[in-house]
């Protein structure tokens, strides 16, 4: 039974730092905003728990052209270029809004390069906690008269004649409609169906699934990035970057440093380095050379287990960190579903084959901030909704059986050892034959449970699906089978609905499927699950 229904501009599903920049935005236009949160805004997802890491141009000789440059180098060509300039010409004055705007105090890092860029980029909040930046936007937010619902999970998408028109969502056992001729979902990726990941439980992929049920379509599910300065042993933590700059390094069990073959040793981007310690036995940090001052400056996590005299071996090892593929979006948010953007972690399409250090928090500073403002110059304003139309007493009145933790078990042992850092042909196939089985499985209770494990279960198919139709290795997905990048494969997987379809990047179907406004669905695409 439906407790409450409340009317708004635009409501923004999520709670971390794409999400308030969305809702802030589409608030500073004049619109009644809601933001919808399964934990508490500010202090859920990925983001609260980073270093805080932006990407901005700061440097003498840096710019626009040069750091846009970097991006598409870094994604091994298949970034969106035009998302990339976006993100390249629009970071300096959003990241630098975090200090003028919102009162954050910021470091600039002035010497070392990120690995992937060409100059110093590197901006983050203070003592690089990620609340420091996330708290300081949620108060900001409430200030501004941002309505939020926290502790409270988007149940499904309410879509009528084609259009999205709002959302069914939960708060413990009551259920709420939400009614908005726009919806900005900004739900993070899918890092929480692996098995060893850094990303909280939360995050893990619904928001995709869903989106993906209602016909979104999803681009790069193939991408998901493994973060090699993961310390295992004597604790699991983050190392940060920066002391590889100054003296750090890694050995194997034979005590070789092996990434002195490579030209920026263990600066080399994410995936080259994660790649060449999977390929090693044991992987041990070394950080013997590295000023006592220097380390508690630069990774004081590293510091506080150093001081407290740990005398054994530090264990690295690379860990599910960020995916590349989501939801196609243009470069205002809009999906090819009408009434739906999407902006974050969620999205697809930015960082092709890899991601920069940086990117992922910049990327929700300037694409939050561009859906927000899209949804309210979009909404429409004879906008009409009545419950009768959507459907949802069904769903409401079905009692669950699905086993729902011992189903995300599975699936995240299953991501972990097919889908993981290094995989084959063959066993993707399998895999996605299998997540499908389950997917499919899952469609024969018309639960509210069903339904929302099942949208985690598609995100993970669709990582699979697109990972065994790409034929080469490039950036983040290697294969066993299939050594090196292929030209014939500069180009996009896509999926929509069931079926998959390659395009080249300099096709014309890439050009209609990315559009010079308003995403459009595409019903020629060529293979099944």
């Amino acid at each position: 039974m439906i407790k409450d229904q409340y009317n708004y501009d635009v409501i923004v599903i999520g709670g971390g730092q794409a999400a308030l920049a969305a809702a802030i935005s589409a608030k500073e236009q004049g619109a009644a905003v809601a933001l919808v949160t399964k934990g508490k805004a500010g202090f859920g997802g990925s983001s609260v728990i980073s270093d805080s890491v932006h990407s901005a141009i700061f440097s003498p000789g840096d710019s626009p052209e040069l750091f846009f440059n970097d991006i598409i180098e870094g994604g091994r060509h298949l970034s969106d270029k035009r998302l990339a300039r976006v993100l390249a010409e629009e970071c300096t004055v959003r990241v630098n809004e975090l200090e003028s705007k919102f009162g954050i105090r910021l470091e600039r890092e002035q010497v070392i390069i990120t690995p992937g860029h060409s100059f110093p980029r590197r901006v983050y909040a203070g003592n690089g906690i990620g609340k420091n930046i996330t708290k300081p936007l949620r108060d900001y937010a409430i200030e501004s008269g941002i309505f939020f619902h926290e502790q409270t999970a988007v149940v499904d998408l309410l879509k009528h004649n084609n259009e999205v028109k709002g959302v069914l969502v939960q708060k413990g056992k009551e259920f709420q409609v939400m009614y908005s001729p726009a919806v900005i979902l900004a739900t993070g990726g899918f890092g929480g169906l692996y098995q060893s990941s850094d990303n909280p439980r939360d995050v893990s992929g619904e928001g995709i699934g869903m989106a993906w049920r209602h016909g979104a379509i999803l681009v790069d599910m193939e991408f998901v990035q493994f973060y090699p300065y993961r310390l295992q042993q004597p604790a699991n933590i983050d190392v940060m970057t920066k002391v590889f700059g100054k003296g750090a390094f890694l050995t194997n069990d034979r005590n070789e440093r092996f990434m002195e073959k490579f030209p920026k040793k263990e600066l080399e981007t994410r995936d080259i380095l994660s790649y060449a310690m999977f390929q090693e036995q044991k992987v041990l940090l070394d950080f013997s050379l590295v000023d006592e001052n220097v380390l508690k400056h630069d990774s004081p996590h590293l510091y506080r287990l150093f001081e407290k005299g740990y005398t054994g071996e530090w264990v690295m090892s690379p860990v599910q960190h960020y995916c590349m593929g989501g939801i196609q979006t243009d470069e205002w948010g809009r999906t090819n579903v009408s009434g739906l953007y999407a902006c974050g972690e969620v999205t697809g399409g930015l960082h092709g084959a890899n991601r920069l250090g940086g990117g992922s928090l910049t990327e929700s500073l300037v694409f939050g901030h561009r859906a927000g403002k899209m949804a309210v110059q979009e909404k429409s304003m004879d906008f009409k909704a009545d419950l009768k139309d959507f459907g949802v007493e069904a769903i409401l009145s079905t009692p669950s059986t699905a086993d729902g933790t011992q189903t995300l078990k599975k699936v995240k042992e299953i991501m972990w050892n097919k889908v993981g850092i290094e995989r084959s042909s063959q066993s993707l196939k399998e895999t996605a034959d299998e997540l499908n089985n389950i997917a499919l499985s899952l469609e024969n209770e018309n639960s509210i449970q069903a339904l929302q494990l099942r949208d985690k279960v598609r995100s993970a198919w669709a990582s699979a699906f697109a990972a065994s139709s790409r034929k080469e290795s490039r950036g983040a997905h290697k294969l066993q089978d299939i050594k090196g990048e292929k030209k014939e494969w500069v180009g996009k997987n896509r999926i929509y609905n069931s079926i998959i379809e390659f395009t080249p990047a300099a096709s014309k179907v890439e050009t209609l499927l990315r559009g010079e406004g308003k995403l459009h669905e595409n019903n020629s695409l060529s293979r099944n699950c």
